[in-house]
């Protein structure tokens, strides 16, 4: 067993600097309300000072005493975490039940040169297993402590059979005492546990080790686990190709959302007679000057969701460290996730309409993880044709394969009734509003129609091995590389019409319902052929199209 450890020492920084971040606002609104109509003398600043200084000395105070008494151990088959001021917490991790341990890097850590490792466990809580302030080399060992667990692991579940196989001799006798037992991830025991110590241990007389510190303990616990495996660089994203990649990928939400905080934040610092006297302005401009607002507002919109891009992906590296994958990238807060290929849950390629005119696309990778974030970007910007070879790289077990299947021309009205539908409403909405000026909207019904066609034209499915890829687009185009043990369930529908006319509908329903792919309009033997793909067992053949069993209006597989 390892000697328990401390974190960084400039974890006593963090509830300062949390409070400040929080309070900025808020002093920055009480500055301007106290301000308005008084001078800097009449304010107290005695008081102000003290009462800076005193608050100050407490945090300072908490920090301490939270740095004090947060400490982890690695242990045989698990790391433990005790950590809480007034009341004491201990979590156990089994590394039977850890995805995988990532390293991120918020603003706060990466100004101070530190790191924030986070564990990844199924039905963990939130802030649970993460150590929030430890170096770089300390991070980097404690993911390769995970790997050699994880290797150790494998090494028994291969020792056992053999051993059971091998009969009650003193060979298999040594074959199963070779290594210690570890619980599997299936035992009662092997489960992320919280609760209080109810047990006085007397651990804070046992000589801990800091983990910016080089002593004989540390030293003793580096070299008790093998060298780190191979690692080498998949890809690095070079500055030009990530501007590219910022301009011809415009994400307005992002910016809007942006855009809507400052203005909310301007709205409690502005007085009210400002926003009067805009909005009488913006009541006499002309139409065709708010169109050019709308143009200038569209290129700021566009400049900034450039620039926020840029700053998420800075530094974008893809790495191999021994069997798993890691994803680093990010200028203000930078992270490090590690997957394994084998969690891959789908793949996605995603073809935005500029990037598509220059054969170039975007690929993200779903993973099995309890993290928030599961989707996680594997290239911001890659020639469509090197995506083959980049996925077999990477996840050799999904392949790049092209669409066989499309939605026949009888189809077409079922891609483009809804966006007609839709424009039409838009249109009616805006002549009723702007009267003359709103018949501008009605270009709204030419745009849609042509929308609805290349989105029949663009779609498409097909069934490789055990592999089935959709193809559809909403704006981009998207390609979905999906493996048939990963899939929940399937839904295939059809109304009486659609069903006379020989066409189905086909949704694939998988772990998480954010990469739920559907396909609509195809031909009903190619979608009675996915069904027996999906249906088919083991050493079992496809059955012709068309002989797929029942043709109910929906069918749930």
């Amino acid at each position: 067993m390892n000697e328990p450890t401390r974190l960084h020492r400039l974890f006593i920084l963090f509830p300062l600097a949390d409070s400040v971040k929080s309070l900025i606002p808020i002093a920055a609104l009480v500055s301007i309300k106290f301000l308005n109509g008084k001078s800097l003398r009449d304010i107290p600043w005695y008081w102000l000072s003290a009462a800076i200084v005193i608050l100050v000395s407490l945090l300072l105070l908490y920090g301490y005493l939270k740095w004090k008494r947060f400490v982890y151990t690695l242990e045989e088959d698990k790391i433990l975490i005790r950590r809480g001021v007034l009341f004491r917490e201990e979590l156990s991790i089994y590394t039977g039940r850890i995805h995988s341990m990532n390293m991120e890097q918020p603003l706060l850590q990466r100004l101070l040169g530190l790191t924030q490792v986070r564990i990844e466990t199924p039905g963990k809580k939130e802030g649970g297993g993460i150590l929030p302030a430890v170096t770089n080399s300390e991070g980097e060992r404690l993911q390769r402590w995970l790997r050699e667990q994880t290797q150790t692991r494998q090494a028994d579940r291969e020792v056992r059979p053999a051993a059971e196989n091998s009969g009650p001799s003193g060979q298999s006798l040594a074959a199963q005492t070779e290594r210690p037992s570890v619980p599997s991830p299936e035992t009662p025991e092997a489960h992320e546990s919280v609760h209080p110590l109810e047990h006085n241990r007397d651990y804070e007389n046992v000589p801990l080790m800091d983990s910016e510190s080089g002593a004989a303990g540390r030293e003793k616990a580096i070299h008790s686990i093998p060298a780190e495996e191979e690692r080498s660089t998949l890809l690095q994203l070079s500055s030009g190709r990530l501007l590219t990649a910022a301009l011809s990928s415009p994400n307005l939400s992002l910016a809007l959302a942006f855009v809507g905080g400052i203005v909310s934040f301007a709205d409690d610092l502005l007085p009210d007679r400002m926003y009067q006297s805009l909005f009488q302005s913006a009541g006499k401009l002309l139409p065709g000057s708010w169109i050019s607002i709308a143009a200038l507002a569209l290129i700021v919109s566009w400049l900034l969701s450039a620039v926020l891009y840029t700053i998420k992906y800075a530094g974008f590296t893809v790495e191999r460290f021994g069997k798993q994958i890691s994803v680093s990238c990010g200028l203000l807060e930078r992270k490090r996730l590690l997957f394994s290929p084998e969690r891959v849950l789908a793949i996605t390629v995603k073809e935005g309409v500029f990037r598509r005119w220059f054969g170039y696309a975007e690929v993200k990778v779903h993973v099995l993880t309890s993290e928030s974030e599961k989707h996680f970007m594997l290239h911001p910007l890659l020639k469509t044709g090197d995506i083959p070879a980049l996925l077999k790289r990477v996840t050799p077990q999904f392949s790049a394969q092209a669409i066989s299947a499309s939605p026949p021309p009888r189809s077409r009205w079922m891609y483009v009734r809804w966006k007609l539908a839709f424009a039409a409403a838009v249109s009616a909405a805006c002549i009723w509003y702007f009267d003359r000026l709103g018949l501008l909207s009605l270009l709204l019904l030419p745009l849609s129609f042509a929308w609805g066609l290349l989105s029949h034209r663009d779609s498409g499915l097909n069934v490789t091995g055990k592999q089935l890829t959709i193809r559809s687009r909403f704006i981009a185009m998207s390609t979905r590389y999906i493996r048939r043990p990963q899939i929940i369930a399937m839904e295939v529908s059809g109304t009486r019409r659609q069903r006379r006319k020989g066409l189905l509908s086909l949704q694939v329903k998988m772990i998480f319902s954010e990469i739920n792919e559907s396909l609509s309009g195809m031909e009903q033997q190619e979608i009675e052929a996915v069904r027996a793909w999906f249906q088919q067992k083991k050493g079992e053949t496809i059955p012709p199209a068309g002989q797929g069993g029942p043709t109910s209006s929906i069918e749930r597989l």
